[in-house]
């Protein structure tokens, strides 16, 4: 193994790693003398096997620097050629820096470019396109993170057959930071709820996680059109903004 990265952190847990393999193979060499011994001297046995495996690795570490060292400019560049690439030339490649998306984002249950798990298919109701949770524990939706801070987030939410929507019995999440849930609006059967969430600073193209879990239900109908599926909060949309 050759460690030429001058990072001194990428040494240290190198060395640990060399260290603890050596402490390993001696132990288990000794494991058979060490066990015959008196509890003092086992004691005593077992901090020289860790010395000795210490002192291993460093001598090892030493000698992997000096065959670095030695290599020529050629094979380092065989290697790895990145730090031989002038700063201008990489600056150039990687383009300009991107930046966080300003919002606000709105999801589309019904496009493709929805991206969840834990639901079922979108299918159409009597209040437009909906996806019902509870085809698992939780159901989470993937959302732009837009550089992370305070954020609000609007959801369409509706409960299935007919049962009054009771955010008391539902849990949301926003990147694990819960959210309290308050009604804007309701239209028929959809509530339209907000909360808002203080995330640290999120670099650009992050992705937050918006988590659904609670009450599940069952449809109280009978009959052979009786949905047999348990079924959690429906979902309509979902937008996301920086709070005001």
């Amino acid at each position: 193994m050759l460690d030429l990265s001058p990072d001194r952190l990428a040494a240290t847990l190198a060395e640990a790693g060399l260290q603890h393999a050596q402490a390993a193979r001696m132990r288990e060499a000794a494991g058979p003398f060490l066990a015959r011994l008196d509890a003092d001297s086992r004691l005593f046995g077992e901090y020289l096997v860790e010395e000795i495996a210490r002192l291993s690795a460093e001598v090892q570490a030493m000698a992997q620097l000096q065959q670095a060292e030695a290599l020529s400019r050629a094979e380092r560049l065989r290697i790895d050629p990145l730090p031989f690439i002038p700063a201008a030339r990489q600056d150039a490649a990687a383009g300009p820096a991107p930046q966080p998306e300003s919002g606000p984002f709105a999801a589309d249950v019904a496009s493709e470019d929805f991206i969840g798990f834990g639901w079922y298919p979108a299918e159409p109701t009597d209040a437009g396109a909906l996806r019902w949770s509870g085809a698992g524990r939780c159901a989470t939706v993937q959302l732009p993170g837009l550089g992370g801070g305070q954020l609000a987030v609007t959801l369409a939410l509706r409960a299935p057959f007919g049962v009054e929507l009771d955010l008391g019995e539902q849990d949301v999440f926003l990147d694990g930071m819960k959210l309290e849930l308050e009604v804007l609006s309701r239209d028929g059967p959809v509530s339209v709820c907000r909360g808002t969430a203080i995330l640290g600073p999120l670099p650009a193209g992050s992705r937050v996680a918006l988590l659904l879990q609670g009450a599940r239900y069952a449809d109280p109908a009978t009959g052979p059109l009786r949905d047999t599926r348990q079924l959690g909060l429906g979902l309509g949309w979902v937008r996301i903004e920086r709070a005001a």
